[in-house]
C-alpha cells in the first residue's frame, strides 16, 4: 500500500546536480522547481549532501512529521483525549 505522499512523491520531478552546477544556476533551477514541484537533490563528490525543494513540499513533510510525533506523545494524547471529552459534554468556549 502506497500512502498519497508517498505517491506524490514518485510523481515528482526529481534532478540530482552537483554543487557546481547549482552555484552557477541557482536562480533558473530555483524557478524550474516552483514552476514543476519538483525536487533537487545537490551531490558534491558524486554524494548527495543537501536538497533542494519548493516550500509547499516543506511544510507538507513538516506538518505531517508534526502529526506524527504528536500521535505518539502520550502526554499530547491525554491532553487531547480531555479535551474531547469537555467538548462532548458541552464545556468548550469559541474563539
Amino acid at each position: 500500500m502506497c500512502y498519497p505522499l508517498y505517491e506524490r512523491m514518485y510523481k515528482m520531478n526529481i534532478k540530482i546536480l552537483p554543487t557546481s552546477d547549482v552555484r552557477n544556476h541557482l536562480a533558473s533551477i530555483l524557478i524550474q522547481l516552483q514552476k514543476e514541484q519538483g525536487t533537487c537533490f545537490i551531490t558534491k563528490n558524486g554524494r548527495a549532501v543537501a536538497t533542494l525543494l519548493p516550500i509547499q513540499a516543506y511544510e507538507h513533510i513538516m506538518n505531517e512529521l508534526e502529526d506524527r510525533l504528536d500521535e505518539n506523545d502520550p502526554i499530547l494524547a491525554k491532553e487531547v483525549e480531555e479535551a474531547r471529552q469537555q467538548y462532548k459534554a458541552g464545556e468548550y468556549r469559541t474563539l
